[in-house]
């Protein structure tokens, strides 16, 4: 094996290490050989961390250029981290940077024989009565979880699953591949009953049959295709923070929406006008323990990712994330990598309704910034010829 291949089977076992982990310490298992799973996760954390410096500082050579980018992006991120005491954002950009001999297209398929074997395995052991199946009410309605920590933590994997299947074949999608996509709309619906994940899902066959309708015809369809789904990720951004800023609830159109969004943004103007927002970031807290010690009350609900960047990492970070997944997905139209872009959209959705647009563990997909990064648009071709 030489240097750079022991490079990239480097990266590939952090990634997979990190992976596999975050998706079983999000099931009820509480100790694995007597240790707490808090415990363990806080050291798989570090242990992570330590290899993704090493890859970062002593396995990649970088060009005046990239590693411009690198530390414009890392200064802010590495501050506004250290003020909201939120690490999401600076582990997926290490990850981002750590990526440079591995293409996208191998880690989305890792990524996916991870979820074929961790999902049955969480199911399997809920079976065995090894762990418990967390069970909650929506109204009339059972969610089960099947062993996962919620039954929200259950629809993301199928969600996450349904989306890589996609995408490995996105160049063979059929009848069947559809067929997939509405039975994991009906089990998102039926067993843990995640809106979110349900309603993504639903979106996403909506729009695959449309651009496999459009696909055969002329391809100025296709590219209007892509660019409507740039606006809309646009759109959705700046929607989700001109409604938080103002209270929706004196207009009656506008709180008729809210309500439909489980109140979201109603929750979003209440943490804003509590916290206000800052340069380069601050703390926010909305657990229960965490507001009655400072005197707000009951816990808060922080639920549309574009908000919980601005209040939590402040307006540099937040304008520099933005215009990067805009400037992403249409790097991804002009690449014509269509399913893509239509994936990357389906988050700027998922983003409305959740934190996980902009966190790693809900979000794989944010890793083809690694491709934008080092200029790897003809990397996926090289290796495909070469096998």
């Amino acid at each position: 094996m030489n240097k750079k291949d022991f490079f990239k089977h480097f990266f590939v076992f952090t990634f997979g290490l990190w992976y596999s982990t975050e998706i079983i310490f999000n099931t009820t298992l509480k100790s694995v050989l007597g240790i707490q799973i808090d415990i363990l996760n806080n050291i798989v954390n570090w242990l992570v961390f330590i290899l993704l410096m090493v890859q970062i500082i002593f396995m990649q050579s970088y060009k005046k250029k990239e590693l411009m980018i690198i530390i414009l992006i890392t200064l802010p991120v590495t501050i506004s981290t250290g003020l909201s005491g939120n690490r999401s954002l600076l582990s997926v950009w290490m990850f981002i940077v750590g990526a440079k001999e591995v293409s996208f297209d191998r880690i989305i398929k890792i990524a996916y024989r991870i979820l074929q074997i961790m999902i049955p395995l969480v199911v399997f052991l809920r079976m065995l009565r090894i762990i418990d199946d967390y069970m909650i009410m929506r109204g009339s309605i059972q969610r089960f979880s099947l062993g996962f920590s919620h039954p929200n933590q259950l629809g993301l994997r199928i969600f996450q699953l349904t989306l890589c299947y996609c995408y490995i074949n996105r160049a063979k999608l059929s009848l069947l591949s559809c067929c997939k996509i509405v039975f994991a709309i009906v089990f998102t619906i039926i067993i843990p009953n995640s809106q979110t994940a349900y309603i993504s899902l639903i979106v996403f066959l909506i729009l695959i049959l449309i651009y496999k309708y459009m696909e055969n015809q002329r391809h100025i369809f296709t590219e209007i295709f892509a660019k409507s789904l740039l606006v809309g990720a646009l759109a959705l951004n700046t929607i989700s923070i001109v409604l938080a800023y103002i209270d929706v609830n004196k207009n009656a159109i506008l709180s008729q929406i809210d309500k439909w969004m489980s109140v979201r943004f109603s929750w979003c103007h209440k943490v804003w006008q509590i916290y206000g927002i800052s340069f380069w970031g601050q703390k926010v807290y909305v657990l229960g323990e965490e507001t009655k010690i400072l005197g707000i009350g009951n816990r808060l609900w922080l639920d549309n990712a574009y908000v919980t960047i601005l209040l939590r990492y402040g307006i540099l970070v937040f304008l520099i994330t933005s215009f990067t997944y805009i400037y992403l997905i249409g790097s991804m139209a002009i690449r014509k990598e269509y399913i893509l872009v239509v994936i990357l959209f389906l988050y700027a959705l998922y983003g409305l309704m959740e934190n996980g647009l902009f966190m790693l563990s809900h979000n794989i997909f944010l890793l083809a910034f690694s491709d934008l990064l080092y200029h790897k648009e003809n990397l996926n071709r090289t290796q495909n010829k070469e096998k």
